[in-house]
């Protein structure tokens, strides 16, 4: 299995994942994006509809990168060529969530790309106010995810989805005040992995028996805090 993270991923937890047999691919920055989330997956890729939707700003400087990745998965490539600036809202145009027939996205901030493929393909649209949804949602099923955002964990529930809550911060993310668990998670249908120590977050012992509850592991790959590297990809 391929995984896709930002080429900033602290060490300790990118060899942990080399140690597990993942061939890991590191991202290049974006230089429309905001440095501190330049490589973030969750802001350069979208996979969903067995499509990976990339900004061709991006795939203009990584493609053989970002063809590599597609063979991977043996997904079509979609390329948007959508207003993206540093600035929010135009930097999350790949920012959102697939929860089994559900999209859960900011409806006026996600690529409109996204948005016709999902409606398109009957898929229920559940509307957040927080564009940065994907950086906000550890997806643990398709009928489960972990958020510290309240309306997030709101329209979920609204919709039959499992959510639990947890508190701000004890997530860093380096030149912003915090990062979100969904940056520093992801999952690989098996087990949900953590870009340091689950257990030392202070709803850590919450976390495990969350996920746990929903059939799935829990592996932290390193004995650091928690870090937000942009969610951690799998394919």
């Amino acid at each position: 299995m391929t995984v896709i993270i930002d080429n900033r991923m602290p060490t300790a937890s990118l060899e942990t994942l080399q140690k597990l047999g993942f061939e890991v691919i590191p991202m290049p920055k974006a230089d429309y994006l905001s440095k501190p989330v330049s490589a973030h997956p969750d802001m350069l890729f979208f996979m969903g509809f067995g499509k990976l939707f990339c900004h061709s700003r991006y795939f203009e400087k990584n493609a053989a990168l970002i063809e590599r990745i597609c063979q991977s998965g043996n997904l079509s490539l979609v390329l948007s060529d959508e207003p993206t600036d540093k600035k929010y809202p135009r930097d999350v145009l790949f920012n959102c969530v697939i929860l089994g027939n559900n999209l859960l996205c900011n409806t006026k901030s996600v690529s409109g790309l996204i948005l016709d493929e999902a409606i398109n393909s009957g898929m229920n649209i559940i509307h957040t106010n927080q564009g940065y949804t994907k950086c906000s949602v550890c997806k643990v099923s398709e009928n489960a995810v972990i958020t510290s955002d309240i309306s997030i964990a709101r329209v979920c529930t609204e919709n039959g989805i499992d959510a639990l809550t947890i508190d701000e911060g004890d997530i860093l993310l380096n030149g912003y005040d915090l990062g979100f668990i969904g940056g520093a998670s992801g999952c690989d249908g098996k087990n949900v992995y953590f870009c340091g120590d689950i257990s030392l977050h202070p709803d850590g012992e919450k976390i495990i028996e969350f996920c746990n509850s929903h059939g799935k592991g829990v592996i932290s790959l390193s004995n650091e805090g928690l870090y937000d590297v942009g969610s951690i990809l799998f394919i």
